[in-house]
């Protein structure tokens, strides 16, 4: 439940803008879909324009990314299988939660203009590159000899970015398989790919 007033534009906002696009939506159209008197210049009262509305929004939603972020360096990662599982769920749960905001991005990225670039950084900081950055320390620690840790990760990560944007735009799941079971086979498959990589055994 969205706790104050503010909150419940920001979501209802990127939501409209998402499903109908950024021009297309009005201050209007935000005030009555949060339950606003449209016209009644409630939305001011938090933000001087749409423009900012959008901004916070974006905002408000890499908050949460580096939050779970912060939760995922939190936690220390003993094997490959580990940090595959971890750095998927991060980067899942992130493109899951943002789909939102992954429509406004892909379709509409001349409305975020610099907001755009941030985004994705901010989503690539949060699971390719650290992932990325698992595998690096597992070859240094001499368990792995992963020839591109980089490119493994961006290999890897990239098809739960694929399925994830695919539902976002399309409602519909690579094969129509479901969430569970996708992510599954996705630890399956990544963890015995870099198992040909292994050189020590793992605790």
């Amino acid at each position: 439940m969205l706790a104050t007033g503010r909150e419940r534009l920001l979501a209802t906002a990127l939501g409209l803008f998402a499903a109908k696009g950024y021009a297309a939506t009005s201050v209007a159209d935000i005030q009555r879909a949060s339950g606003l008197a449209p016209g009644s210049g409630a939305l001011y009262k938090h933000f001087a324009s749409k423009r900012e509305l959008l901004e916070t929004a974006v905002a408000h939603r890499l908050d949460s990314i580096v939050a779970a972020r912060e939760h995922y360096d939190a936690v220390e990662l003993g094997t490959v299988e580990q940090a595959v599982r971890t750095a998927g769920q991060l980067i899942w749960s992130n493109l899951k939660q943002s789909e939102d905001l992954l429509k406004v991005m892909l379709r509409e990225p001349d409305e975020l203009g610099d907001l755009d670039e941030k985004t994705w950084q901010v989503i690539t900081d949060n699971g390719y590159q650290r992932f990325a950055d698992e595998l690096a320390a597992a070859n240094r620690s001499g368990r792995t000899r992963i020839p591109d840790p980089e490119a493994a990760a961006a290999v890897a990560i990239g098809s739960l970015s694929y399925a994830a944007t695919l539902q976002a735009l399309t409602g519909r799941s690579p094969g129509n398989i479901d969430d569970d079971r996708y992510f599954e086979a996705w630890v399956n498959q990544t963890v015995s790919v870099l198992a040909q990589y292994t050189t020590t055994q793992e605790p």
